[in-house]
């Protein structure tokens, strides 16, 4: 049985718990939180999933102390100083927040000796980087040869997203001007796609024996609301004439030549414009590989909750890998092939 901490307790964590709680191979031990109202809140309450005997805390020393395999670290935004704490703990990191290829970042060298030290291992795991734009077109390479550019996009459509704390740092509802390409929120949100996309083109350029040059911004679009937009979910407006879609554009160069393309899409309505998500029957994630032959992928009809509970479930299919996989900073590739931690005999109802 692996003990695991929950760290933070957002949107993909509550589903983190509440698949700890169903399966017998986890104990989950804690569960820590940012927020003073959850202090002392049965963690299960937190989930929606009722009572489970384990409250959530804010004291970060205390649960540093615990007995622990492996914590899943759900930070808003990545924090390296944490992560190494936790690392030095003797406690396996798994985060959706980085980890996915710290090689050639300034995190790596004190972050292998943090593993060295607690004789641990740190992955990222999520679904962009973790799945669309690093581990599915490296498995979709070994279908193909002389593969000469990898494109791919997630397009997001945020009416059943709950989080409007999220939705508003993207801009939605903001002032055009506050959110296009050389605005204070563009420059924010570019350092952090490009620590996320840097690590997936330098992962899938490396894994295929190239070196990647740079990684640039390569377009940046705002779309107003052609009127009033409400997303219940969240509860947020978005008055006429703001921002109500975003898509930005982030490229791999390599030898001086654009290789791994990263398109991110966030929109509050369908058919905002041409070329932007029509319908919910499009494909969230698309991926394109030139090679011999060319591949095509188009995948996933899960809406804003299924995409949360992908990001979920793969993290807690990680667990089991990490703990097993020597200290250090690991990549997808120096870990075991990671499968469902569960499967089920289909009954007649399904």
């Amino acid at each position: 049985m692996y003990r695991v901490i929950q760290w933070y307790s957002g949107t993909i964590a509550k589903k983190q718990i509440k698949l700890l709680a169903e399966h017998p191979d986890y104990e989950l031990v804690a569960v820590v939180t940012q927020s003073p109202e959850k202090d002392g809140v049965d963690a299960g309450e937190i989930a929606g999933i009722g009572p489970i005997g384990v409250r959530a805390t804010t004291d970060v020393a205390a649960a540093l102390a615990l007995d622990a395999d492996c914590v899943l670290l759900n930070p808003p935004f990545w924090d390296g100083d944490l992560a190494a704490r936790i690392l030095r703990s003797g406690k396996n990191l798994i985060t959706p927040s980085g980890g996915f290829d710290l090689r050639g970042t300034p995190f790596h060298a004190e972050l292998s000796a943090a593993c060295a030290e607690g004789g641990t291992t740190l992955t990222g795991g999520g679904n962009m980087p973790g799945l669309l734009n690093d581990v599915m077109p490296l498995v979709l390479s070994g279908y193909t040869t002389n593969v000469r550019r990898v494109w791919t996009r997630e397009r997001n459509f945020h009416r059943d997203y709950a989080a409007a704390d999220v939705l508003q740092l993207l801009g939605f509802g903001a002032p055009l001007e506050e959110c296009g390409p050389d605005s204070q929120r563009a420059q924010m949100l570019g350092m952090a796609f490009h620590w996320y996309e840097g690590q997936a083109a330098h992962l899938v350029t490396d894994a295929l024996g190239l070196k990647l040059d740079e990684l640039r911004t390569t377009a940046w679009e705002i779309l107003p609301a052609p009127h009033e937009l409400h997303l219940p979910a969240s509860g947020l407006t978005i008055p006429k004439g703001t921002a109500a879609g975003m898509r930005y554009e982030f490229t791999g160069f390599v030898a001086g030549e654009p290789w791994h393309t990263t398109v991110v899409e966030h929109v509050a309505e369908l058919g905002l414009g041409e070329g932007w998500q029509q319908s919910e029957d499009d494909p969230e994630f698309s991926i394109r590989i030139d090679g011999d032959p060319d591949l095509r992928v188009d995948f996933a009809h899960l809406g804003v909750d299924g995409l949360i509970q992908l990001n979920a479930a793969r993290i807690v299919n990680l667990i089991g890998p990490v703990c097993a996989a020597e200290p250090g900073c690991r990549t997808i590739l120096e870990l075991p092939f990671v499968t469902a931690n569960a499967a089920v005999v289909p009954t007649a109802a399904d």
